[in-house]
């Protein structure tokens, strides 16, 4: 009897040491992002590859309050005409782990639509949402009560299918592609693979 609870214990030591000590599959193309950022983002960043992207300049660091949220920007000669901020971010810590694509994109002379994109990486799930950011003098206000930006939206004549086209061209025809020339990847913008998508603006 001792051999045998001492085989199980044996087992599931074993079990245990994989599942720790060994990094899962990457199930979908953000887990891939996620997953190789975080294994090179202390030493060469992975993303310093993608051709126009900026990684923050105090990257690496060890400042404890930004220990774990790299990002970077694309400089505006590789950024499309009518946007600004394509800004792809991590956080890297147990409670947190997500990865974030944002985006702004002008629709107005004081008034730019933001598109934020988080992946959770502990349940697979990608949550588009948008805010409306207005601007006066040197001061910018963010909207992010749904009906207030639905109200501005409707203002600039922008509608889902409109988000929807500003997502494919920066999140997909852009950041994605990207990561496939520099990643040999078993995904792509057309095929995400496993993930949930959530999308705020679906039955507007």
């Amino acid at each position: 009897m001792k051999k045998i609870l001492g085989l199980v214990a044996l087992v599931l030591l074993v079990v245990l040491f994989c599942f720790y000590f060994f990094p899962k599959q990457p199930n979908n193309i953000f887990d891939e992002i996620y997953q190789e950022t975080e294994k090179t983002y202390h030493t060469n960043n992975i993303l310093r590859n993608i051709d126009g992207f900026k990684i923050r300049p105090d990257w690496p660091s060890d400042d404890p309050n930004i220990l774990y949220t790299p990002f970077g920007l694309y400089n505006k000669e590789k950024t499309p005409s009518d946007y600004s901020e394509i800004e792809i971010g991590f956080n890297f810590e147990y409670t947190s782990q997500l990865s974030s694509v944002s985006f702004e994109r002008q629709v107005g002379l004081n008034t730019r639509v933001r598109i934020w994109n988080k992946y959770t990486y502990q349940d697979r799930t990608l949550k588009k949402s948008v805010r409306v950011v207005l601007k006066k003098a040197d001061t910018e206000t963010y909207i992010e009560d749904e009906a207030q930006v639905k109200s501005y939206l409707e203002q600039y004549g922008i509608t889902a299918k409109d988000l929807d086209s500003y997502y494919d061209e920066i999140v997909n025809q852009k950041v994605l592609k990207d990561w496939c020339t520099i990643y040999d990847s078993k995904y792509s913008p057309s095929n995400y693979g496993e993930v949930k998508v959530e999308t705020q603006w679906e039955n507007w």
